[in-house]
């Protein structure tokens, strides 16, 4: 298993550029190749689901599958307001900021353009497995209506979703548990099984 963080985020570095899509996807590129991945399932999380649908949807020859947590499938622009918002959340009394820098999120303000991957998810032709949080009662809501469930499965082939009704946006938080086993399902039946 590899895991890493994107730029501005965790342990990486924060350049004051190359917050846009293509900048996080070369950051996956630099990962995989240097890890010399073959085979294997890209998870994402919010934001990170977006890099993680543009990277697979250029690279599916790769891989075994995709595990999208909580994200339409949409790489979004962040207006001023929102860098703002999220500069300030708290989130279970620990600030936002203690695991992306205000740099970055004032790069993501500065450079992110929308993409809307939607047309392109017919293209998937590797198994998808959506996480869903459906608790209207979360903190920070889930960015999936329903209705972006529906389209999700009408779109792609191969989707399954897996809904978790305790949690809104922040599934790895509110239900660690089941996440962690959900996510080993999916590597052992795509990966080992």
């Amino acid at each position: 298993m590899v895991a890493f963080s994107f730029r501005g985020r965790g342990l990486s570095s924060t350049p004051a550029s190359g917050y846009d899509l293509e900048d996080h996807l070369s950051d996956i590129e630099a990962v995989v190749n240097h890890c010399r991945l073959v085979n294997y399932i890209v998870l994402g999380f919010s934001r990170g689901a977006a890099y993680s649908l543009g990277w697979s949807l250029g690279h599916q020859d790769q891989l075994k599958g995709l595990i999208l947590v909580d994200q339409p499938p949409l790489h979004s622009s962040m207006s001023p307001e929102t860098v703002d918002f999220w500069s300030n959340l708290v989130y279970q009394q620990v600030p936002l900021l203690n695991y992306i820098r205000r740099e970055a999120l004032q790069g993501l303000g500065r450079e992110a353009r929308e993409v809307d991957f939607t047309d392109q998810l017919p293209q998937l032709k590797i198994p998808v497995t959506l996480f869903a949080g459906r608790n209207p009662e979360a903190k920070i809501p889930s960015d999936l209506s329903d209705e972006m469930l529906e389209r999700y499965q009408a779109l792609l082939p191969c989707c399954t979703v897996v809904k978790f009704p305790q949690s809104g946006h922040m599934i790895p938080d509110e239900a660690q548990q089941r996440y962690i086993t959900e996510v080993e399902k999916c590597i052992s039946e795509r990966c080992i099984g």
